[in-house]
Protein backbone atom coordinates (compact mmCIF):
# COMPACT_ATOMS: atom_id res chain seq x y z
CA UNK A 1 0.00 0.00 0.00
CA UNK A 2 1.64 3.66 -0.80
CA UNK A 3 0.71 6.19 1.26
CA UNK A 4 0.22 9.11 -1.35
CA UNK A 5 -1.22 11.68 0.78
CA UNK A 6 1.26 14.14 2.58
CA UNK A 7 -0.37 14.01 5.54
CA UNK A 8 1.00 10.37 5.81
CA UNK A 9 4.36 11.51 6.63
CA UNK A 10 3.52 14.65 9.16
CA UNK A 11 1.09 11.69 10.92
CA UNK A 12 3.51 9.02 11.05
CA UNK A 13 6.39 11.51 12.28
CA UNK A 14 5.08 13.58 14.23
CA UNK A 15 4.24 10.41 16.59
CA UNK A 16 6.37 9.53 19.45
CA UNK A 17 5.14 5.61 20.12
CA UNK A 18 7.29 4.80 23.36
CA UNK A 19 8.95 2.30 22.04
CA UNK A 20 11.31 2.51 25.62
CA UNK A 21 8.03 2.28 27.68
CA UNK A 22 5.95 -0.92 26.25
CA UNK A 23 6.54 -4.55 26.75
CA UNK A 24 8.33 -6.36 24.47
CA UNK A 25 5.87 -8.45 23.37
CA UNK A 26 2.93 -5.99 22.19
CA UNK A 27 5.33 -3.47 20.63
CA UNK A 28 4.80 -4.57 17.08
CA UNK A 29 1.29 -5.78 17.15
CA UNK A 30 0.35 -2.30 18.88
CA UNK A 31 2.11 -0.56 15.88
CA UNK A 32 0.09 -2.00 13.49
CA UNK A 33 -3.12 -1.85 15.29
CA UNK A 34 -2.33 1.70 15.42
CA UNK A 35 -1.94 2.36 11.68
CA UNK A 36 -4.87 0.35 11.16
CA UNK A 37 -6.66 2.51 13.16
CA UNK A 38 -5.75 5.84 11.06
CA UNK A 39 -6.38 4.03 8.42
CA UNK A 40 -3.26 2.89 6.90
CA UNK A 41 -3.30 -1.33 6.13
CA UNK A 42 -0.33 -3.78 5.65
CA UNK A 43 -1.45 -5.98 4.08
CA UNK A 44 -0.65 -9.80 4.89
CA UNK A 45 1.78 -10.46 2.49
CA UNK A 46 3.44 -7.54 4.46
CA UNK A 47 2.76 -8.80 7.91
CA UNK A 48 4.11 -12.21 6.89
CA UNK A 49 7.40 -10.37 5.60
CA UNK A 50 7.30 -8.16 8.41
CA UNK A 51 7.33 -11.81 10.46
CA UNK A 52 10.12 -13.24 7.97
CA UNK A 53 12.38 -10.45 8.73
CA UNK A 54 12.25 -10.55 12.47
CA UNK A 55 12.80 -14.37 12.24
CA UNK A 56 15.33 -13.94 9.68
CA UNK A 57 17.47 -10.96 11.39
CA UNK A 58 16.86 -12.45 14.66
CA UNK A 59 15.88 -8.49 15.90
CA UNK A 60 13.72 -7.57 18.64
CA UNK A 61 10.06 -6.74 19.03
CA UNK A 62 11.59 -2.60 19.54
CA UNK A 63 13.79 -2.98 16.55
CA UNK A 64 11.04 -4.97 14.12
CA UNK A 65 8.81 -1.80 15.04
CA UNK A 66 11.64 1.17 14.36
CA UNK A 67 12.92 -0.44 11.13
CA UNK A 68 8.60 -0.47 10.11
CA UNK A 69 8.28 2.89 11.20
CA UNK A 70 11.90 4.25 9.46
CA UNK A 71 10.62 2.03 6.29
CA UNK A 72 6.97 3.75 6.34
CA UNK A 73 8.57 7.15 6.69
CA UNK A 74 11.76 7.34 4.27
CA UNK A 75 9.84 5.28 1.34
CA UNK A 76 6.83 5.94 1.85
CA UNK A 77 4.93 2.39 1.92
CA UNK A 78 6.60 -0.96 2.93
CA UNK A 79 9.67 -1.81 0.56
CA UNK A 80 10.42 -5.47 1.83
CA UNK A 81 14.22 -4.59 0.96
CA UNK A 82 14.46 -1.34 2.54
CA UNK A 83 13.17 -3.12 6.06
CA UNK A 84 15.39 -6.02 5.97
CA UNK A 85 18.21 -3.52 5.25
CA UNK A 86 17.42 -2.06 8.07
CA UNK A 87 17.08 -4.94 10.32
CA UNK A 88 20.12 -6.25 9.56
CA UNK A 89 21.84 -2.73 10.61
CA UNK A 90 19.57 -2.10 13.38
CA UNK A 91 20.58 -5.71 14.90
CA UNK A 92 24.51 -5.55 13.97
CA UNK A 93 25.00 -2.21 15.43
CA UNK A 94 22.33 -3.13 18.56
CA UNK A 95 19.81 -0.36 17.29
CA UNK A 96 17.02 0.02 20.23
CA UNK A 97 15.42 3.75 19.93
CA UNK A 98 14.20 5.90 17.25
CA UNK A 99 17.08 8.26 17.88
CA UNK A 100 19.88 5.89 18.00
CA UNK A 101 18.36 4.38 14.53
CA UNK A 102 18.31 7.60 12.99
CA UNK A 103 21.63 8.51 14.14
CA UNK A 104 22.93 5.46 12.06
CA UNK A 105 20.90 6.49 9.16
CA UNK A 106 22.72 9.70 9.17
CA UNK A 107 26.26 7.78 9.84
CA UNK A 108 25.13 5.92 6.98
CA UNK A 109 24.42 8.33 4.69
CA UNK A 110 27.36 10.79 4.98
CA UNK A 111 29.81 7.52 4.71
CA UNK A 112 28.30 6.74 1.33
CA UNK A 113 28.08 10.27 0.53
CA UNK A 114 31.83 10.57 1.26
CA UNK A 115 32.61 7.44 -0.81
CA UNK A 116 30.93 9.15 -3.83
CA UNK A 117 32.55 12.08 -3.93
CA UNK A 118 36.00 12.53 -5.86
CA UNK A 119 38.03 15.15 -7.31
CA UNK A 120 38.87 15.68 -10.49
CA UNK A 121 42.31 16.46 -11.60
Amino acid sequence: MIISDYNWYNLLESFDFGVEDKMEESILEDYVALLASKGFRLSDGDLHFIDFGKHYTEATESQVKIALEVTLIKQLSFDGSYFIALLESFVKENVRSKKRAYDLLDRLQSIRENSHSYTAG
